[in-house]
This record gives structure tokens, sequence and C-alpha cells, in this order.
């Protein structure tokens, strides 16, 4: 994976030459441009503000000298660590790494003069700072960085007056705009920026090793320890890679040039240039291109989502094939969440999938109930933007980071049973929906997740019932989803036809009801004790009657313990409920005496079904 995460950065900088300039910002701070003649005398000693010298603030966006400008040679200093192998000074006070410029902070200042720790001077430092630095530059800008060092010592010891600018006739002092955390940056204009990045590269290609303990030279390349992501536990024998080709002790050496561009490559990613989660494909130059050039082609760049649906629905590539998927984060320092090899990425369906209204969500408009239309899904992220929001009570917004995100079991709003449920599942849902990995999720899961998340409806407290038991339109959503998507998952040849079976069952009730049927299957039975349970609830005159009167029902784990429970209830309400209400009788009398011992639990979205179907108790006497 190394090598082509190399090998993208290398392809990417070539075929898009601003790609590292991009969202780049600068330091903040106080920078001073020195320009030395071939005499070596200080030019611009009396400079002029805006033009020689300025104070920019970090989130700037515009400036008297071209933010770009400021940025692309604060790039070309910047050290990569702060070990003794990484700094160039004895005290670590300097924060630039070459020949060409000297950055300190500013509360390295104190009362007037420049100080750093321990009272040593940075005046004092420059000598051994610019003796490691003269070893970086070009052989013909030698005499230039001598004269450089000169005038910066110069401007070291008359900082105060150097930095005083006029405005409306007044004199102030900038360096009391400065806070403390902010750069004093000298950098010397008078090489170009090439000229920076060949001293820099020097730097890097040393550097940007874990240590050099390990560095090693073969055929006049410098090899060495990775840095990038990789934490170095040479002195800890049980975290050695014993597994890996060993090469005296250690594996991974790679070569000077290939640590830059991974350095390339991390900057980028801390700087949000490339999308995330981030598709490299393999020999796929043209694909890497186009994505990149999708995902910076508005202001605000595209999410994965949008990006993926540009590709396929505005390019019309046909198929995303061969490519690792890399999930990261980015605080202080990256962290990568996954990163996985997609042999074949599926976007659309091979045929739509209908979300079928079965449950009858709906609503009155104008005095008239009018049913919701079947919800269609063409793609992945339809199923992600649909599905997977309503079943893990999540915002559509949040989505993007949920996968990977740290969620406190305290902060889930949904109570300790969803926040399980969102720990448990979303994984294999990032597996099912970015990496095509259709055996991620199967029916026995989804099963599980779906009572799961029904059931945290149901015994949510605020969930009151203010009229039939019936009418619980988020949960008959869920149900909709659990009986039309359950053959997504189904990896048999065997194919059940779920949506369907709620509309036949419906019938068979209203049959049953009538006295012309009894009951014949387990699904029968489920379906029809929830039917029953549905009414008797609506009997009850709790004043605080909520969802979770369903929850005793769901916890008998056999047939004959849920028609004790039916039974007991019945006790309870039977004042409640007429004698001459026959489809009671009938429906009552098939559940109470269904005669086969059955395990509820493969059952449980039946008898949730028929719960929360229009009870078929009430239509006769509507019909009347």
């Amino acid at each position: 994976m190394i090598r082509e995460i190399i090998d993208f950065t290398k392809d990417i900088i070539k075929d898009c030459p601003d790609i590292m300039q991009r969202n780049l910002k600068p330091n903040g701070g106080l920078y001073i441009f020195v320009d030395i003649d071939g005499e070596g005398n200080w030019v611009n000693e009396n400079g002029t503000y805006g033009q020689d010298y300025l104070y920019l603030k970090a989130d700037a966006s515009e400036s008297p000298i071209p933010i770009s400008t400021i940025t692309a040679f604060e790039e070309e200093v910047k050290r990569v660590g702060t070990t003794m192998n990484k700094v160039l000074d004895k005290k670590k006070q300097i924060f630039s790494c070459s020949p060409f410029a000297v950055v300190f902070k500013k509360k390295s200042l104190s009362n007037g003069k420049i100080e750093g720790i321990k009272g040593e001077k940075i005046s004092k430092l420059l000598s051994g700072y610019f003796e490691n630095t003269k070893k970086l530059c070009p052989l013909e800008t030698y005499q230039q960085v001598v004269d450089f060092e000169k005038i910066c010592g110069i401007v070291l010891n008359g900082l105060e007056n150097f930095i005083r600018v006029k405005s409306d006739g007044e004199k102030n002092v900038l360096i009391n705009q400065l806070k403390d955390d902010e750069y004093i940056s000298i950098l010397f204009k008078s090489v170009s920026l090439e000229t920076y990045t060949y001293a820099h590269d020097c730097y890097f290609k040393d550097k940007l090793f874990n240590t050099d303990k390990f560095n090693k030279t073969k055929k006049g390349i410098l090899y060495g320890l990775s840095g990038f992501l990789n934490g170095l536990n040479s002195k800890k024998t049980f975290l050695l890679h014993r597994t890996a080709s060993m090469d005296e002790g250690l594996c991974g050496r790679i070569s000077s040039e290939d640590a830059l561009f991974l350095d390339k490559f991390q900057s980028l990613i801390l700087r949000r240039v490339l999308p995330n989660p981030l598709p490299i494909a393999i020999n796929q130059r043209k694909i890497n291109q186009l994505l990149l050039n999708l995902f910076h082609e508005n202001e605000t760049p595209l999410s994965y989502r949008e990006l993926i649906k540009s590709l396929f629905e505005q390019h019309e590539i046909k198929e995303l094939s061969e490519f690792y998927l890399l999930n990261y984060s980015k605080a202080k320092d990256i962290v990568i969440n996954d990163i996985d090899f997609v042999p074949m990425f599926r976007y659309y369906f091979d045929n739509p999938i209908l979300i079928e209204n079965v449950m009858l969500v709906g609503e009155k408009i104008n005095g008239v109930f009018e049913e919701e239309y079947a919800i269609r899904l063409e793609n992945i992220f339809d199923f992600e933007r649909i599905v997977v929001k309503e079943i893990f009570n999540r915002r559509e917004d949040d989505l993007y980071s949920w996968y990977f995100m740290n969620i406190k079991s305290n902060q889930s709003k949904s109570g300790y049973l969803m926040y399980q449920l969102n720990m448990k599942y979303r994984i294999p849902f990032y597996n099912y929906i970015y990496k095509s990995k259709q055996n991620a999720i199967n029916t026995l899961m989804f099963d599980e997740i779906m009572f799961t998340s029904i059931l945290v409806d149901i015994v949510d407290k605020k969930k009151e019932v203010k009229n039939r038991f019936s009418l619980n339109y988020g949960i008959k959503r869920k149900l909709n989803i659990w009986f039309s998507l359950y053959n997504l998952f189904n990896n048999n040849k065997k194919k059940e036809v779920m949506a369907s079976n709620v509309t036949d069952l419906m019938s068979k009730m209203r049959i049953v009801a009538r006295g012309e049927a009894v009951l014949e299957t387990p699904e029968e039975f489920a379906f029809a004790a929830g039917q029953l349970v549905s009414y008797l609830m609506d009997k009850s005159v709790a004043s605080d009657k909520t969802y979770s009167m369903l929850e005793p029902y769901l916890q008998k784990t056999k047939s004959k313990h849920l028609q004790d429970a039916i039974a007991h209830v019945f006790s309870q309400y039977k004042h409640a409920v007429s004698i001459y209400g026959k489809a009671f009788k009938a429906l009552a009398s098939n559940v109470l005496t269904y005669n086969e011992d059955i395990d509820m639990k493969p059952l449980l979205k039946y008898f949730l079904a028929g719960c929360f179907s229009n009870c078929v108790i009430y239509e006769k006497k509507e019909e009347n």
C-alpha cells in the first residue's frame, strides 16, 4: 500500500502542478523579507510596510504581499519534528530548517530583547543554526547565505526599531500586535523559490526518516526507516514485525525520495486537499486525476458521496474497480480509520429496490387519508441516506463521520440500546456501502438490527400513544424497511417475497375474524397475536400510555408464554370488550387455542407487523 500511495502522489503532483499550494494558510505573525545585493549589502534596510515587512493573522485571506507567495515560502522552510535529530539549533528555538530563513515564536521575546530558553539569545543560536543549514544550500549560493546570516544578526539586534509602522502620523509598535504563539519570520527574498525547494528537499531526505540510526546507502541512494505513520519500536522486541522480510533486524526501509513523497501525501491530507474516504485507483491515473478535479471543481469540496455520484452519473463511468479505499481522521495528526482493497465498487443496484408501504403509512390531507408512495432506491447512497439514517436514528448530515466517530454511551439520544446497535453494526454497514462487501450483512444480522431498532422506539417513554396503538408511523416505516429489504441480505437461492406477506396475512386475518378460517402457520399465529395485543392495548385507560407496554410480550420466547400473557391482559380489560364483538372472539379463540409450541424469536417481525397493521377487529364495526 505504501508503494501505491507514493505512485499516487507522484502522479497527482505531475497532473495537478498547483496541488501542493492548495489550502495553504499562513502561520501568521511578523514577516520580514530581506533583500541583499551582490556586494552583500542590505538593500531594503529602510523597507516599506506591506512590501518588505508586514504583520499577518493566521486566518488572513488578503495581504499586500500575496498570501500564496507567503505560504509558498513557509512551506519550503518548515521542519518536521522537535527531536534533536530534526531541529538545526541547540535550544530548539528556531522553527525553520533552511539556510534562507530564520523563524521563531514571539514568546521568545522578553523586555524588548530576544531571549531563548535559560536566557540564551536567538542571535547566539544563529552561528550553530547556519553551520547546519549551509550544508543544505547549493554551492553557488553559499556566499549569499553567509551574507544573510550577517544581516539576520543585524535584524535581531535592532528588531524593535525595525518593526515600527507609521499610521495616521503616529508610530505604532507592530510587535505589540503579536501573540505569544505567533511567529517572527525573517525570509531571504534574493533567491528563487526553486532554490528554497532544493535546500528543503536536502533537509527532508535525511530528516524524514524516523531516525538516522538505521540509515543505509545503496548505489548512492539513502534508505532508512519510514517516519510516515510509523512508530519506532526497535527497542520493543514484542512490537517488531517478525513476519516481514528483515534486513539487519528491520523491515520496511524506503528511499529518501519515497520518504519525501510520503511527506507530501501527508501534507495534502492534513490540509484537506484530498477527499475522505480517499480512493486510490491502481494503474488508473486518469481516474485519480478525474476524481481530484471533481473534488475541487467548486469552492466547497464535494463530499465522497457527491464525488462518486458525479463520477457515475455526470461522467458516465461504468465501473470503479481495483482501488484502495483509505478512511482517515484529522486532528493534530492523521489517524487511519480503515484501509482496504476494493476489487469492484457497486454504485447502482442491479435493479432498483422498492421499500413498499406495506404498513400503510400516510396522513390525512383535506380530510382524506393518503398513503405514502413506495420509496425507490437506485444506488447505494440512496440506501445509506434513507435506510441507514432510519434504522440507526441518525441525522443525514452526520452519516459521513458516523462510521468512525467517537460515540459515548451517555451521549446517545436514543439510549444505551441504540448506542450498542450503532457500535456493533456501523462497520458492517460501512463495508457494505463503501466497499461493496455484499456478505457484510446477512439476514440473521438484519433481523437483529431491525428488531433492536424498533425495540428502541418501543421502550422510549416519550413516545406516547395518543390514538390507536397501531398509529406509530416511525415504527411502521422501520417495518416497511424490514419486510421490503429482507431479501437484499438473503444470499440463499430461495428468496421470500417478504413485503407481500403482510398483505397476505391481513387478508387471512379478515377471514379468521369472520370465523371462516383458522390459523394454520406460525407466521399467521404471530401476526394474529400482534393484532389481538394491539386491540387490547387500545382498551387500556392508563393516563401515560406508551409503546413500552409491548415490551413484556416481546420478552416471551415461546408461543404458550405469549398466550398466557394475552389471556392475563384480557382478564384486566374484559370489561371494555363488547360481548357482541364477533371479530374479537374469533381472533382471540384462534390465538389462545393455537396448539403448537413455537419459538417466537424468528417470528417477532410478524408479531410487530400485526401490532402496527390496521386491526381487523375494527374493520367489521367500521363497515357496519
